[in-house]
């Protein structure tokens, strides 16, 4: 925050919507609680865009789109969304409504060179680690939500076989458990060598 007041009020707002609408609710209060100490007015970051605000957060439905030239000779692309992290995803964006959703781990695509084809096509994509990752209560909390309230319709995980990636299938059945819904899940392992175990 010392860094962030010295830019300016444009970009203190930023950082609040920021936190806000990624449900940052610790650093939020404690951004919050430097500008009150500091004494420095806490802009209305809640109700509104905020211009300057981080681009590759901003929700995509990136439907159909045309694939043209080289890139239809090979593959067309298959992602329908974005932002696809779980941690940057908005739980009340409208292409999550009555979704078939890909739960991944970051790993998987890089491994599995047909990704796109094999699991992404008509499906909305999320992406997480749980080794890596530190909000893990949060995604649980997140996912929850999406369930809840989204209407999902299906579920497919694609998980690394190294052991830390059997989190991904935790997380998921506990933020189902957690919205009491009934949702289909299809789980795939990927190799190490890139093939479907």
């Amino acid at each position: 925050m010392e860094n962030i007041v010295k830019e300016g009020p444009n970009v203190i707002k930023a950082h609040l919507k920021h936190l806000y609408d990624h449900g940052q609710k610790d650093f939020l209060k404690q951004a919050i609680d430097f500008l009150i100490e500091k004494k420095i007015k806490i802009p209305d970051y809640e109700s509104e865009t905020v211009s300057g605000s981080c681009p590759g957060t901003m929700e995509m439905d990136l439907g159909e789109r045309p694939v043209s030239g080289q890139e239809a000779q090979v593959y067309s692309a298959e992602l329908r969304n974005w932002p696809v992290q779980l941690q940057l995803l908005n739980p009340n964006a409208p292409y999550l409504k009555n979704a078939d959703l890909l739960i991944a781990a970051d790993c998987a695509p890089f491994a599995y060179a047909n990704f796109h084809q094999r699991f992404l096509k008509d499906k909305i994509l999320i992406i997480f680690c749980p080794k890596l990752d530190k909000t893990i209560e949060q995604y649980v909390d997140k996912l929850t939500n999406i369930f809840k309230n989204q209407d999902i319709k299906s579920i497919s995980i694609v998980q690394m076989e190294v052991p830390c990636c059997s989190g991904i299938e935790v997380i998921v059945r506990r933020a189902i458990e957690k919205s009491h819904k009934n949702i289909i899940i299809k789980g795939y392992t990927i190799s190490i060598k890139g093939e479907i175990i």
